[in-house]
């Protein structure tokens, strides 16, 4: 994860004394709560829409004989 990261973020990785990179995470932490408020904007959008299509099907339920 730490490579992957370090291509958009270069300067949130280090190297540790035991050649492995580490990500700082305090500094990914305002990132992932972007994050989080972007995806929990999509679901209560995708909630709205998923409630107005199951209303429009009641109502062509309602219309059958």
């Amino acid at each position: 994860i730490a490579q992957e990261v370090e291509e958009v973020f270069p300067d949130w990785v280090q190297t540790g004394e035991d050649g492995f990179k580490k990500v700082n995470m305090s500094q990914l932490n305002a990132v992932l709560v972007e994050a989080i408020k972007a995806q929990q904007a999509q679901i209560e959008a995708q909630a709205k829409a998923y409630d107005l299509l199951e209303a429009r099907l009641r109502a062509l339920e309602a219309t059958r004989p």
